[in-house]
């Protein structure tokens, strides 16, 4: 009797061992279908070399004044900066006339606190004190949008080609190219104008294994999936597909008996 159970438990065994085997592939192939489909429909990937023009060049995006202390990263798809109020009274950042322009193309900006508020027409403002530091980020106001089904967040500069030749020139027709940031700040009742103005000096392919999302990005609010995407069609495809790879095997496997 205890010969009979030792073999059921390894024909148990057994089973359960080529069930993973058809399964494990199926699985792994779920990664590699989301991974090839976002190569193969955004094509491929840019990254650019910028710096600072205006009101004076630095390489590091550095500039300071009497008032303030300000240095930038543009990391697609916003312009991060850390600000210092070096003033004697309280700064304030004037959103309502905060611009971003592309080419000489102006857009009203959006920055972290309302990234995905699409309600909201301008950021609420916040009060440096002497010797206070802000980060943040912004952003053109119509590159955060939700399109029925997931929220979208436009790039700055386009940065994939969709594999078209088209798209590839004007990516490399970027170089030599300005992006500008206008930023009024109010120190008390007096209001100054900065306008900042970056170069686009390089542009290079990079590939897709090694790019990383922006860390800094806000996450995205929850959103109720009112209808598949098409990785939510392939994913559920192929575990339909595994699901009956397995019922298949262990039917057939029933109707063998166990010999003891």
């Amino acid at each position: 009797m205890p010969s009979s159970r030792a073999s059921i438990s390894r024909k148990s065994e057994t089973m359960l061992r080529q069930i993973l085997i058809l399964v494990f592939p199926l699985l792994l192939l779920v990664g590699c279908t989301a991974s090839s489909r976002l190569q193969s429909t955004q094509g491929n990937k840019y990254q650019y070399s910028i710096s600072m023009f205006a009101p004076e060049k630095s390489k590091d995006m550095l500039f300071r004044d009497d008032q303030l202390i300000i240095q930038f990263r543009l990391s697609n798809p916003g312009i991060r900066f850390q600000i210092q109020n070096i003033s004697p009274t309280d700064m304030r950042i004037d959103w309502a006339n905060a611009l971003i322009g592309i080419h000489n193309a102006y857009s009203p900006v959006r920055n972290i606190s309302t990234f995905y508020n699409t309600t909201a027409k301008i950021p609420s403002g916040q009060l440096i004190p002497p010797l206070g530091v802000i980060r943040d980020a912004i952003l053109p106001r119509g590159n955060t949008y939700f399109d029925g089904v997931q929220w979208r967040v436009d790039d700055l500069l386009p940065t994939t080609d969709a594999n078209e030749r088209a798209i590839m020139n004007t990516i490399m027709r970027q170089v030599g190219g300005s992006i500008d940031v206008i930023l009024p700040l109010e120190f008390g009742s007096d209001v100054r104008t900065y306008q900042f103005t970056f170069s686009v000096d390089s542009v290079r392919q990079v590939a897709w294994s090694d790019y990383r999302p922006p860390s800094w990005l806000p996450p995205q609010p929850p959103v109720r999936r009112l209808q598949q995407s098409v990785e939510d069609w392939v994913t559920a495809a192929i575990l339909t597909t595994g699901f009956l790879v397995v019922l298949r095997y262990v039917t057939v496997a029933k109707k063998t008996p166990v010999v003891e």
